[in-house]
């Protein structure tokens, strides 16, 4: 049995009573905006938390790490299922299995409906509301822009950055919320957390989408990083991309001769690796810049389709770095062979021009 992606009872979002929970593993990511730990949060929406395994358990929640109990757990809950089928029973009254994802998207906060003023300068979208990717990120939560901040407003956003109105809104939702107004304010991660999606709402995203899903997913020092070497400089990408893995070579910033060999797979696999056959020094448990700028370059002149792309990266989030020398040596081969003209490998070139308004 494996474990599945999405609660198969049809309930309203974050109504938890009457339902039974069982928590096993840690998980890999947990929302800042939640008030306190998974178990707690299902407690808190109605749920029973349990620390056993039997039929009358309603989910099993896997969270992607380790933890004490987490296999037996899995392996407990599978016996369960394959006795009910040998018996022939069916019913609701046998553990489903949610991986934490699933249980992500269970307590999402709903914000469908919620009023956003942003202020001050924000990373992951440089020019502000004017390049239109923070309209789109609230739109595809279901919320609203607001320009005004007063109290029909329900959330404020600070970017990380200076800017212009910063301090003073900050003070005035601040007065609002001692006279008893509801304003929320957010710092820029707690935002991009409120209004990723688990699971975009269609099959096929465009590459203001893609990049704003990647704010929620990878580090967004190291996507900050990727979009400011493609914004700066133009690249030739040379990569081999099939339906079991992407690989290519990225040149690192302006001014160094330094190449890598960056590669990913649908599962979640990846690594980046040095000529001399080492790791790269920024994967540090998570994709790299230069993977990164491997990635959004394909998906940005459509070379790879951006829903691919994320779900490729996304299955990465939790795992740490793999070596493979012998696809990086081959790959580097190749490189090389380009670069003397002695092989067809042509790149695939990115603009400055095309990353500007993200």
């Amino acid at each position: 049995m494996s474990t599945t992606r999405r609660p198969s009872a049809k309930r309203k979002p974050r109504d938890l009573s009457g339902l039974s929970f069982a928590f096993f593993g840690q998980f890999s990511y947990w929302p800042s905006y939640h008030p306190g730990p998974p178990a707690n949060v299902a407690r808190n929406l109605g749920a029973t938390v349990r620390d056993t395994v039997d039929e009358d358990l309603r989910y099993l929640v896997l969270g992607e790490r380790r933890g004490a109990g987490r296999a037996e757990a899995k392996k407990k809950a599978e016996r369960l299922h394959a006795r009910a089928k040998k018996d022939g029973k069916k019913g609701p009254h046998l553990p489903q299995l949610l991986d934490e994802a699933a249980f992500r998207e269970m307590v999402q906060l709903d914000v469908r409906g919620k009023s956003f003023a942003f202020f001050g300068g924000f990373d992951c979208a440089p020019a502000g509301l004017e390049d239109g990717l923070l309209a789109r990120m609230v739109e595809g939560a279901g919320g609203a822009i607001r320009t005004e901040l007063d109290e029909s407003l329900d959330y404020l956003v600070l970017g990380n950055r200076r800017g212009t109105g910063k301090i003073v809104a900050q003070r005035r939702a601040e007065e609002m919320r001692k006279a008893g107004g509801a304003v929320q304010t957010l710092g820029e991660d707690g935002f991009l957390e409120l209004v990723r999606r688990e699971q975009p709402k269609s099959a096929s995203m465009d590459f203001a989408a893609f990049v704003s899903q990647l704010y929620g997913t990878v580090d967004q020092g190291k996507l900050g990083r990727a979009l400011k070497m493609l914004k700066g400089e133009s690249f030739k990408l040379f990569t081999h991309l099939s339906e079991a893995r992407l690989v290519g070579v990225v040149r690192s910033q302006t001014g160094s001769g330094s190449v890598y060999a960056s590669w990913l797979t649908p599962s979640g696999g990846y690594g980046c690796s040095t000529p001399e056959l080492s790791d790269c020094m920024g994967l540090q448990g998570a994709p790299c810049k230069h993977l990164l700028v491997l990635l959004v370059g394909l998906a940005r002149t459509g070379q790879m389709a951006p829903e691919t792309a994320y779900a490729w990266i996304r299955a990465a989030r939790g795992k740490k770095p793999g070596s493979d020398d012998d696809l990086a040596a081959e790959t580097f081969l190749q490189y090389k062979g380009a670069q003397a003209g002695e092989i067809d490998w042509r790149p695939t070139e990115t603009i400055p021009e095309d990353f500007y308004a993200f």
